[in-house]
């Protein structure tokens, strides 16, 4: 099996946190792995072959038929306003379709419910990485495909999501950069200032004291050298206008996604670094930038 292991490691503990959810945090949580040789079409549109599965099996409430057959439905949720997205399933969904598996869900209503994830199995071990895509949707169409590296950078990450502040922490300093969570978007100015070589925000568009756009508008007039990124799970289509001008991220994405999306925002046109004449090195050589953002439920 080929697979990002942030993307996958993201994957688990959501359906980890749902199952808990369920379960109303009182029951038993089973998480397993294992092997299948599966027949074509045994499960939703799987090729035959032999498919790695993991699986997260609660006791929890479970559901009716109607509710999880619209479970991976993105901005379907069932828990209550500002318990959770929608986005977490919809997001494990792509990323197993990205992979070429599949995904059972099976669950009883007052005996809880079983996720299986099937990812098809490599025959070797280990050989040369292949590169995965992107991400699951472009980046930006002005990408080039063999961009740099960007050097180290300090990036403010703005996510009120506790569960996806952490998970683009870990995937920012996977990548070579030192990243500085938020989040609150009003909380968003303080950092800022006493942190002054912060050269990139990643930052969530609907948050509810603040969008990401909003916070965008406001800092912009007092960091115009900043470079913004901004993340996020809605599936229709993204007006770029509403953003600023600025790239967006879909998620899910891959870390070779999350690195090509901050090197497209650092080479957008921006206002030079107040720092840029002291050979910082951050700073040093980098084009004008502008961020982007992202969230899961």
């Amino acid at each position: 099996m080929r697979a990002d292991r942030v993307q996958l490691e993201n994957a688990v503990l959501n359906l980890a946190v749902n199952a808990r959810d369920a379960m109303n945090g009182r029951g038993t949580l089973t998480i397993a792995t294992g092997t299948a040789t599966l027949a074509a079409g045994q499960v939703g549109q799987c090729a035959a072959g032999a498919y790695v599965t993991i699986s997260v099996v609660d006791d929890g409430c479970g559901m009716t038929p109607d509710i999880a057959e619209r479970v991976f439905e993105p901005f379907f949720t069932t828990k209550d306003v500002g318990k959770g997205t929608g986005l977490g399933l919809s997001q494990i969904f792509a990323l197993v379709q990205q992979l070429e598996g599949e995904v059972a869900i099976a669950s009883t209503p007052g005996e809880g419910t079983a996720v299986t994830l099937y990812l098809p199995r490599t025959a070797d071990a280990v050989a040369v990485a292949v590169p995965l895509p992107a991400s699951v949707l472009p980046v930006s169409t002005n990408v080039a495909p063999a961009a740099p590296a960007a050097a180290m950078l300090d990036i403010l990450v703005v996510e009120d999501d506790p569960r996806v502040l952490t998970a683009t922490i870990g995937a920012l300093e996977e990548i070579g950069h030192r990243a500085i969570a938020c989040d609150d978007p009003l909380a968003a100015p303080a950092l800022l200032a006493a942190n002054p070589t912060i050269g990139l925000i990643i930052s969530d568009v609907l948050m509810p004291r603040q969008t990401g756009p909003e916070m965008i508008a406001a800092l912009s007039p007092l960091y115009p050298h900043i470079a913004v990124l901004f993340v996020t799970g809605f599936a229709g289509e993204v007006n770029v206008a509403q953003f600023g001008g600025h790239d967006v991220l879909r998620k899910p994405f891959t870390l070779n996604g999350l690195e090509r999306a901050v090197i497209a925002a650092l080479a957008a046109e921006r206002a030079p670094s107040p720092r840029s004449t002291s050979g910082s090195r951050r700073n040093k050589g980098l084009a004008t930038c502008n961020p982007l953002r992202c969230d899961w439920g």
